[in-house]
């Protein structure tokens, strides 16, 4: 049998193209698995430090590359207002199509990979959106800049 495989090249390339789309599909299926995985630790960091109310934590899940220090102190300013509350529910969402739009005078310091909503536990239910995007082999929370 083996050598009536051999014999016939177009059995072997047929072969050797299966054997390159599960190869294909297996490394698909293991970046998929891995940039879930990344985005919902990312997510998991952020409830603990709301839940913890550690505003230093929660500082350090954002990606500051090319962030000025006003834009940072008003980064810092608005995680001092939301640490304290109440956290409800963390949930990765895929971007939406309004997510992948290019802010007017804005850009992200990363390339956009997810959401990570975050809702309260207070009598309204407030909540906040923030965008995640991949920085080496994990995600980071996006800060958006002016657009040069």
């Amino acid at each position: 049998m083996l050598q009536l495989f051999l014999r016939h090249p177009w059995l072997r390339r047929l072969s050797a193209a299966l054997v390159g789309l599960l190869l294909g599909a297996a490394l698909v299926a293991v970046w998929g698995w891995w940039n879930a995985r990344s985005l919902r630790a990312l997510a998991d960091d952020l409830r603990q430090a709301y839940e913890t109310h550690d505003a230093i934590a929660m500082e350090q899940l954002f990606c500051w590359d090319g962030v000025d220090a006003a834009t940072r102190g008003r980064i810092r300013f608005v995680i001092l207002q939301e640490h304290e509350l109440p956290v409800a529910s963390v949930t990765v969402r895929p971007l939406t199509a309004f997510d992948r739009q290019v802010s007017p005078g804005l850009r992200p310091n990363l390339t956009p990979a997810g959401t990570i909503e975050v809702t309260f536990a207070t009598a309204d239910r407030l909540s906040a959106a923030y965008l995640a995007g991949r920085d080496g082999f994990r995600h980071r929370l996006i800060v958006m800049l002016p657009a040069n």
